[in-house]
């Protein structure tokens, strides 16, 4: 992607990942081993939180985002020079289906190249803005 002409407004290519309490729980076991939490435990969710469900962890959103923009950076712009900074919005949950999608917004000339700028939705089955944010990559 490195050498093709990046254009404002140019959408990435989309993500969709179902959310299971299995792919939660095996997300989790990469960082948290062992050790209960609002994504695993449901009474916790509830105590902590007042959900009657485990939560994805918004690092999951964050792993789909990153997995969006190295499909249209290519993974040897991103993988070295590649961001991602969401803001969540709402929870994310057992069934729950995650797209993410996004639009070129911004770019600019830097000592290494141009940095790329991209707006990051990520929204649920319901078209429910779970997270927004922005991802780089410097081409």
């Amino acid at each position: 992607m490195a050498d093709l002409k990046i254009e404002l407004n140019q959408p990435i290519p989309s993500v969709s990942k179902k959310i299971t309490q299995e792919s939660i729980n095996q997300f989790e076991s990469c960082g948290i081993l062992d050790r209960q939490n609002i994504h695993n435990n449901p009474e916790l969710a509830k105590q902590r939180l007042g959900f009657a469900h485990p939560l994805a962890s918004g690092r999951m959103s964050v792993a789909f985002a990153a997995e969006s923009l190295r499909k249209f950076f290519g993974p040897e712009v991103f993988n070295h020079t590649g961001t991602v900074n969401l803001k969540f919005l709402r929870p994310v949950k057992d069934g729950d289906t995650i797209t993410v999608t996004g639009n070129v917004s911004h770019q600019q000339e830097v000592d290494k190249g141009t940095l790329v700028t991209v707006s990051l939705f990520c929204e649920n089955q319901d078209r429910d803005r779970t997270a927004i944010g922005d991802g780089t990559a410097i081409i």
